[in-house]
């Protein structure tokens, strides 16, 4: 089955996307100094993050997966940041480091090699194309896999303080519409980002509390 006949699936993929999205644009002094591919993900394995797990990196399937969705939320920032005039996000598996947007003029043949690189990244059809006979259980069990990079139990203080953190009310019933959660969680990222006057150190709290309540009422 075509991966874009599969609405709800690329929903919740984009939902990951967008939440390792949102971290990696709290990252800009540590692009501004540029980082690897390896040293990335290894930081996004670590706290306050959990969003890549540790046992889904040891398969060679697995790592060209968290590669794909590494590069494929990279260049979405890297769009992002054009646009807003941030700096251009100049992409490679060694060196991954922001400039200023007039380092960004590296002449047409630079620029086509860079696009036709995003062009596939940004493909969800490529993201399954190593394994098309079991796509949907390989893209599942994917990201199940990355869900679990902060499975734990939580307590019912880690609870308390993720509802304060979104600014949402407790839930009696036990279950949160993931639109609801999803809208609290932006607009308290919002606020709390380095790009709009608040601290690294707030916006990592905001996603965590996002991560929390979301496998919380999962």
């Amino acid at each position: 089955m075509s991966l874009n006949n599969n609405s709800e699936a690329i929903k919740g993929y984009e939902l990951n996307v967008e939440l390792l999205i949102d971290i990696l644009s709290t990252m800009r002094e540590a692009f501004a100094a540029g980082t690897s591919e390896f040293s990335l993900i290894s930081r996004l394995k670590q706290p306050p993050y959990y969003f890549f797990d540790d046992d889904a990196l040891r398969d060679p399937l697995m790592l060209f997966k968290t590669h794909f969705v590494l590069f494929h939320a990279l260049y979405r920032l890297k769009a992002h940041w054009q646009q807003t005039g941030t700096g251009n996000l100049d992409i490679h598996t060694l060196n991954i480091q922001l400039h200023e947007i007039s380092h960004a003029s590296h002449g047409a043949s630079g620029l086509q090699n860079k696009d036709k690189l995003a062009e596939y990244y940004l493909n969800w059809d490529n993201f399954q194309q190593t394994n098309r006979n079991e796509v949907e259980s390989l893209l599942d069990d994917f990201w199940q896999s990355m869900a679990k990079g902060s499975a734990c139990v939580f307590s019912p203080q880690d609870i308390e303080e993720a509802h304060t953190l979104l600014q949402l009310p407790s839930v009696e019933n036990g279950d949160m519409p993931l639109p609801t959660l999803k809208k609290h969680y932006k607009k308290a990222l919002l606020q709390a980002h380095p790009d709009k006057g608040g601290s690294q150190a707030e916006a990592q709290s905001i996603i965590r509390a996002f991560q929390t309540l979301r496998q919380h009422y999962s």
